[in-house]
């Protein structure tokens, strides 16, 4: 473990929803916080090292919600501003299986600078590589390992070998589902029904283009058809003739374990029915914006109650993993949610998703000994 060390710096967000300190100083010893708040009182009897970050403002670790590291290597191999369909069919020319470390290590990087402390990663190709690449920059949270297809109904075949990944990497595993038009709906149950029994997030992507919609409703179009010539969707299927979001509430998929991803394509009942069951959205702004799906109803979503997150998505559909840059994309709207409503999303909101609020999202003691510093490009409310 590092020795003990201390912070200082001109302004620090102990707490997201609490005023910042000025002049304030974090001491971490053994990778946790052991104190928080003013210089002056923090440092008192201090004889480590102290490095002053200087003019800047210093909050907790961020927590990037929904990632996909093993995509890393797609990086400027898919088309933009085309819509989903166009995007799939750019993304699934390429060698998905083919990660190289080299743009693994590019894109932990980028959170590593944006001070990303845990993630919510989506994976099943390279599950073990993307699990040690975390694990040695200290970067903690979920390895959401996404089933998709239909075959083999309701049997959760891992696309992963549970037993051969390290301890570590296995108890940060989740199941996770792809998406309503890709997975068979008797496996998201199952998926959803195993994180239920070992207390993890179950994720999901939701509404989260018109295609999505189009298929659920009618079972025809475009994308339908690119599904089915690529033999993800079987010939026999059938539409369950309603929208995304009430056809995974039929299933019984949503509920405050769950994480919505994107929910783009909402109307005022699908919000209605995610606050109540208490589910968790993710939103994806700049992802929505490179493929061209629309935006986010995040403002409808926060107030009705729903709690919000924020991820980058991959390098497939994005063009760097900060999650200041994601904020950013909120932040310069005319009505945007503000500074420390935005940070929530980053820290507070996806810790206690994971249940791990004592680890993340804050600075207090306990917490583990990362954070981020606001870029000067970041919108900064008062």
């Amino acid at each position: 473990m590092p020795p003990m060390r201390a912070i200082r710096a001109r302004e620090i967000v102990i707490h997201p929803r609490r005023p910042p300190v000025d002049d304030g100083a974090v001491v971490f010893d053994a990778g946790r916080v052991v104190a928080s708040g003013p210089a002056s009182v923090v440092l008192r009897g201090f004889s480590g090292p102290v490095e002053d970050l200087g003019p800047v403002t210093v909050t907790p670790g961020l927590i990037n919600a929904h990632v996909h590291l093993e995509l890393s290597h797609v990086a400027g191999g898919t088309v933009r501003g085309q819509g989903f369909t166009a995007w799939l069919r750019s993304l699934i020319g390429n060698s998905l299986g083919k990660l190289s470390q080299l743009a693994l290590d590019k894109a932990i990087a980028q959170m590593q600078a944006c001070g990303t402390v845990a993630v919510i990663d989506i994976t099943s190709r390279n599950t073990a590589r993307v699990a040690a690449a975390l694990e040695a920059a200290n970067i903690g949270g979920l390895l959401a390992v996404e089933f998709f297809g239909f075959a083999d109904a309701g049997a959760l075949r891992w696309p992963v070998d549970l037993d051969a990944l390290p301890d570590p990497a296995r108890q940060r595993v989740a199941a996770a589902g792809h998406a309503l038009y890709s997975t068979h709906p008797e496996t998201l149950r199952a998926a959803h029904q195993w994180c239920a029994r070992h207390g993890r997030p179950f994720s999901l992507h939701l509404a989260e283009h018109p295609d999505e919609t189009e298929q659920m409703l009618t079972g025809k179009g475009e994308f339908a058809r690119l599904l089915r010539k690529a033999g993800v969707l079987p010939e026999d299927w059938t539409a369950p003739g309603c929208r995304p979001v009430a056809y995974a509430d039929l299933l019984g998929l949503l509920d405050r374990s769950t994480l919505a991803v994107h929910c783009v394509q909402l109307d005022p009942g699908d919000i209605d029915t995610l606050a109540a069951r208490g589910c968790t959205v993710c939103l994806c702004p700049r992802s929505n914006e490179y493929i061209a799906v629309g935006r986010a109803p995040w403002r409808r979503l926060d107030r009705a109650g729903v709690p919000l997150c924020l991820g980058t998505d991959g390098l497939s559909s994005n063009q760097d993993l900060s999650l200041w840059n994601e904020a950013a994309a909120l932040l310069r709207e005319a009505d945007g949610p503000g500074f420390f409503r935005a940070l929530e999303w980053m820290t507070l909101n996806p810790a206690r998703l994971l249940g791990a609020e004592q680890l993340y999202g804050t600075l207090e003691p306990g917490a583990v000994a990362g954070y981020s510093i606001v870029p000067d490009g970041a919108i900064r409310a008062a």
